[in-house]
């Protein structure tokens, strides 16, 4: 058996594969975060832990026999900067990737090194590491050590140090010329090298289990621990990657991707989408700041009695398509692709005395679709015809939305897995570590059948009229954002 983790932003998951891809149980618990000002996101490491151990009781409590775990392997949100003390405890605050309160730091540190908004902004790891130089010096001064979430669950598991090229990347501290940290850029935050952990492959051995992190899982002491990736790998997770077949990971946030043959040429001056080397794919991507927690977040504000939310849901699809001209800007924390901007702010346009909160929340719905159908069309500007989506993550769950989406971007949608995006890649990377299949062959294999969703020719016209003026929206919304 393989155990893979996946510690998210909203919740921790745990997901239990055969080698041989099938998926045999999952688990999540919920995580909270805290606001102690408006703008700013802070969390606390040790919550990611007990929930760890929370979720590994419930599957130990369905009889599964965990010690027949041969491999682990833990994936998990990127930019959040996980500082240690020298006694390898947490320094607070642990500033998530989502906290905006780094945006001058962001725009400063970007124009002296010269890097393109997709490879530096204000989720990434560096600026906020300059925001604490300047703003809590102490909590750097005992800083001996720099990890990521799921390198700071690894080292829990192992108490080895390590991490690998995706978090070096995510945090704006990776050369890529040299393929090694770029020491110079942590010296402008004041810290030594030493702090950085080496970066390993992730399929790369990270250390035996230490006893009693073995114990209190109920896990064999000789399995295996990987060192893993951050959960960019979403963007191989939701369905065998294709041409022209577009996957969009709709979790809190939203990755898409699109392999890119080796014959497509690509170039977008304006940073809008940019190119990510996965090997042994070449993707082009783009990332939506608020995707599924707009979805969230105006669920919990809209209905107060809180039903469920597949029960809001299905009531706002009962409205009409285009909520009567009632338009929603998914910018709910800035935006990322292809604006990126972090003074950009949602909204909801067109409100009148005859809209109820079902017209607000179909609104949210189709907004976060129309931002998906931008990108699309960006993509074709750029000569990377899209001819299908693949949806996967949180969002492909929600019952309607799929359909919905189709609709929008007038595109079928393939749904080859839901809740457990982030982790197949990780399986794969699993066997691989074991030298059953290559990650390639491992991750084609755990694809089946997909479920499809056709676009209804019936209700083109009108979400292409409510898409124009959805982009008119955005568009003077983006030029007016200070």
């Amino acid at each position: 058996m393989i155990l893979t983790i996946d510690v998210g932003t909203s919740a921790l998951k745990v997901v239990l594969y055969h080698v041989d891809g099938r998926l045999l149980a999952t688990t999540a618990q919920l995580l909270t975060h805290q606001t102690p000002e408006s703008g700013w996101a802070e969390a606390d490491p040790g919550a990611w832990w007990a929930a760890l151990l929370a979720a590994v009781a419930e599957l130990r409590a369905q009889d599964i026999d965990l010690a027949q775990v041969q491999v682990i392997g833990v994936t998990g949100q990127m930019h959040t900067a996980v500082l240690l003390d020298a006694a390898g405890q947490p320094l607070p605050p642990t500033i998530l990737w989502l906290d905006r309160r780094a945006v001058a730091e962001t725009a400063e540190l970007r124009q002296q090194l010269g890097l393109p908004p997709s490879r530096l902004n204000s989720a990434y790891t560096l600026p906020k590491l300059l925001w604490l130089a300047r703003h809590r010096p102490d909590v750097l001064a005992q800083t001996r050590t720099l990890l990521w979430p799921k390198d700071y669950l690894r080292y829990r598991l192992t108490g080895q140090l390590a991490t690998d090229v995706t978090e070096a990347g995510g945090a704006a501290l990776f050369d890529e010329q040299t393929q090694a940290w770029a020491t110079d850029r942590l010296a402008l935050v004041g810290l030594s090298p030493a702090v950085l952990p080496p970066i390993h492959p992730a399929t790369a051995d990270a250390g035996p289990l230490l006893p009693a992190a073995a114990t209190a899982l109920g896990l064999s002491p000789a399995a295996k621990v990987i060192v893993g990736a951050g959960d960019v790998l979403a963007l191989l997770g939701g369905a065998p990657p294709r041409p022209h077949r577009l996957t969009c990971s709709l979790g809190s946030s939203a990755m898409i991707s699109c392999p890119l043959t080796g014959t497509q040429h690509f170039d977008d001056p304006a940073h809008r989408l940019y190119i990510y080397p996965f090997l042994p794919y070449r993707l082009l991507n783009g990332v939506l700041s608020t995707s599924g927690a707009a979805l969230t977040w105006a669920w919990q504000a809209l209905y107060e009695d809180q039903p469920a939310l597949e029960t809001a849901v299905a009531a706002a699809l009962a409205t009409e398509p285009g909520g009567h001209g009632l338009f929603f800007l998914p910018y709910l924390a800035g935006e990322r692709s292809p604006y990126w901007n972090d003074q950009l702010r949602g909204g909801f346009y067109g409100l009148m005395l005859g809209h109820s909160r079902c017209h607000m929340l179909r609104a949210v719905l189709e907004g976060v679709a129309f931002s998906l159908r931008h990108l699309i069309d960006i993509a074709e500007e750029l000569g990377v015809p899209i001819h299908e989506i693949a949806l996967a993550g949180g969002g492909a769950s929600t019952p309607g939305w799929p359909q919905l989406i189709a609709d929008v971007c007038q595109r079928p949608v393939l749904i080859f897995s839901a809740q457990d995006t982030v982790t197949r890649p990780l399986y794969a990377y699993c066997v691989a570590a074991l030298g059953e299949a290559s990650f390639d062959a491992a991750l084609q294999h755990a694809f089946g059948q997909p479920r499809r969703y056709r676009p209804q020719q019936s209700l083109a016209a009108v979400y292409t009229e409510n898409y124009r003026r959805y982009r008119q929206l955005a568009d003077f919304a983006a030029q007016a954002a200070w």
